[in-house]
């Protein structure tokens, strides 16, 4: 029983060989059949190029013309509000201090009292040289005299020559002496009166630094108070070594800080002469009226500075320009090429610049966004070109 069952297991497979291997003839017939229908030969050729298409694509450009106008480059610098003055307010002569009439924050007018220190001393050195004054004219007084009774005397030959030459001399002493006791008096007047001390000018007290009962020195100076002036103050900016040439005095000026809406107008009042070597940056001021003292002084600003405007100048948009390897070039059209144009410029803005040398007027300048596409050589055709804006200061 169990061999009847191999050999019908043996059987069952043998049938599946067969009907497998028809099964893969027939489907190696049907791909014969197929590939014989669509050989290699018969395949439709690939289209062939044409030659207009094989030419280098054209890139379609806006041109504006060179023209000539006028430029302004106004120039943005970092600055801070300063105090015009500001003084360390010392003492002149030694002494005790016996008040300070001010304190910190106080705003004081020129000829205001500070602060007293003890007078008793000064005094005193004042009545002394009073009294040395008039000893001194006392004495030339009674030379004087001497020598007004000598001459007399002489007329008669009781007085000699060399008596009357004696007495000449000493009324020239005595004067002399008198003299010198009117500077040591008027030296006294000066030092007592040194002993209140006022504000040379309008300002306010910025800091206290003695009080009273303080003996103070002359060397080394003792310190009181530290004024500044604060009813104007003084805008300074540094402006970079290359814009030397721009800000003149005069030019109008913008003073922007923050906290405060709208900007301060001035103008440039002095230019210094000298270059700071560290910085390469020189220093304008500009005047800045605080009358209601709402500003402080040694608070950050912006200065914008407004030259005055160059005039009859080669300009184009800023845009037409491109700079590669640190130099500045633009592309014209020429033969329906792009054809770039090294050129020089000078004051350069937000949206123009100044050709100072490699362009005429009326030279048609690529300035769309295809500049940063074009390459020398490139065929180019002009959609428009835009009429030069006229944009004079």
């Amino acid at each position: 029983m169990l061999g009847r069952n191999s050999a019908h297991d043996q059987r069952t497979r043998d049938i599946r060989s067969r009907s497998a291997a028809k099964c893969i003839a027939a489907l190696l017939a049907l791909s014969a059949l197929g590939s014989g229908g669509c050989s290699r030969a018969d395949a439709p050729a690939p289209p062939v190029a044409s030659a207009e298409a094989a030419a280098d694509p054209e890139i379609e450009v806006h041109t504006v013309p060179v023209r000539r106008g006028a430029i302004v480059q106004r120039i943005d610098a970092p600055g801070s509000l300063e105090a015009k003055r500001n003084s360390q307010i010392g003492v002149e002569v030694q002494g005790r201090i016996e008040r300070v009439f001010v304190d910190e924050g106080d705003r004081v007018e020129a000829g205001a009292p500070l602060f007293q220190l003890d007078r008793e001393p000064y005094e005193m050195g004042l009545r002394q040289a009073q009294a040395a004054l008039d000893h001194a004219r006392a004495e030339k007084r009674q030379i004087e005299s001497d020598l007004t009774r000598a001459r007399e005397l002489q007329k008669q030959n009781i007085v000699p020559a060399q008596q009357i030459e004696k007495l000449e001399t000493g009324v020239a002493v005595a004067r002399s002496g008198e003299e010198q006791a009117v500077q040591a008096l008027a030296l006294a007047q000066h030092k007592l009166d040194r002993t209140l001390v006022v504000a040379p000018y309008a300002a306010s007290i910025v800091a206290r630094l003695a009080d009273e009962g303080t003996t103070a020195l002359v060397q080394p100076q003792t310190i009181v108070v530290v004024l500044q002036e604060s009813g104007e103050l003084e805008a300074r900016a540094t402006i970079p070594e290359s814009r030397l040439s721009l800000v003149r005095v005069g030019d109008p000026a913008l003073i922007h800080i923050e906290g405060i809406a709208a900007p301060i107008q001035t103008e440039v009042q002095s230019v210094s002469d000298a270059i700071d070597p560290a910085t390469r940056t020189y220093t304008v001021r500009m005047r800045v009226a605080n009358s209601d003292h709402a500003l402080k002084a040694g608070v950050f600003a912006l200065i914008e500075i407004v030259p005055q405007s160059k005039r009859d100048v080669l300009v184009i948009p800023r845009a037409a320009v491109r700079s590669e390897d640190g130099r500045a070039r633009v592309f014209i059209v020429r033969d329906g090429v792009a054809t770039p144009v090294p050129v020089t410029l000078g004051v350069v803005t937000e949206d123009q610049v100044e050709v100072l040398d490699g362009l005429r007027v009326d030279a048609p300048v690529i300035v769309d966004g295809a500049t940063g596409q074009l390459a020398p050589g490139m065929r180019v055709r002009v959609a428009a070109q835009e009429e030069a804006r006229d944009v004079t200061p």
